[in-house]
């Protein structure tokens, strides 16, 4: 059973989540904590599996300890938001240090043990109002960079096919069964398309990819 830390300095909503993730049974919950110093002790001494944080904390930025989870010293693995920001500056940010994903704290659908499962399985759980704002980016972007006329040629064809039904919301597991291949070799192609297009997360790699033109 993987170990979740929660990151939240409103009373209220950190028992809401830890009654939700003791009452689920899917995870086990190691820490709650309401300020940045206190998650900051307990990823570098006791580092869970999954990190859910907020982002406005009173003595910190949830963002740097995702950051955290770049390092090779931390076990922790994956990270994701709770937050009441929804605005394209607070996303951004998150998305770079490494979040793999975004929730609103308002959101009614929002269920937090199905999310961080969406996200131990592969996929990216992030609400529905910032989905849209990501497409929106993506779609006033620029295209493509002129001068890297062969971008779309940086990732193999089944890379990019991989690639392709990741952004079509496919976990790696239904990836793996759909193409007839192993979960860890799909994990594998996945992490390949990371390194190649330089990015950290799913959703990183599927912006990257269709502002090159590659998806």
């Amino acid at each position: 059973m993987k170990t979740i830390l929660i990151v939240e300095d409103s009373e209220a909503t950190r028992k809401r989540l830890e009654d939700a993730v003791i009452n689920g049974g899917l995870f086990e919950l190691v820490g709650s904590v309401g300020t940045y110093t206190e998650g900051l002790a307990f990823i570098r001494n006791t580092p869970p599996d999954i990190l859910l944080t907020d982002l406005d904390l009173p003595d910190g930025s949830g963002v740097d300890l995702i950051k955290l989870i770049n390092l090779p010293a931390i076990k922790t693995q994956l990270a994701i938001v709770i937050t009441v920001f929804g605005d394209g500056y607070h996303v951004i940010e998150a998305l770079k240090a490494g979040a793999s994903g975004y929730l609103l704290k308002d959101d009614d659908f929002m269920d937090i043990n199905e999310a961080i499962s969406q996200m131990v399985d592969g996929g990216a759980p992030i609400s529905p109002s910032i989905a849209r704002y990501l497409l929106n980016e993506l779609s006033i972007a620029e295209p493509a960079k002129p001068e890297q006329k062969n971008s779309p040629d940086v990732l193999s064809p089944r890379e990019k096919e991989v690639l392709l039904l990741v952004s079509k919301g496919y976990t790696s597991k239904e990836i793996a069964k759909m193409l007839d291949l192993s979960y860890y070799t799909v994990r594998e192609y996945v992490s390949n398309v990371y390194k190649k297009l330089s990015v950290k997360n799913k959703m990183q790699a599927v912006s990257e990819a269709t502002l090159l033109g590659i998806i």
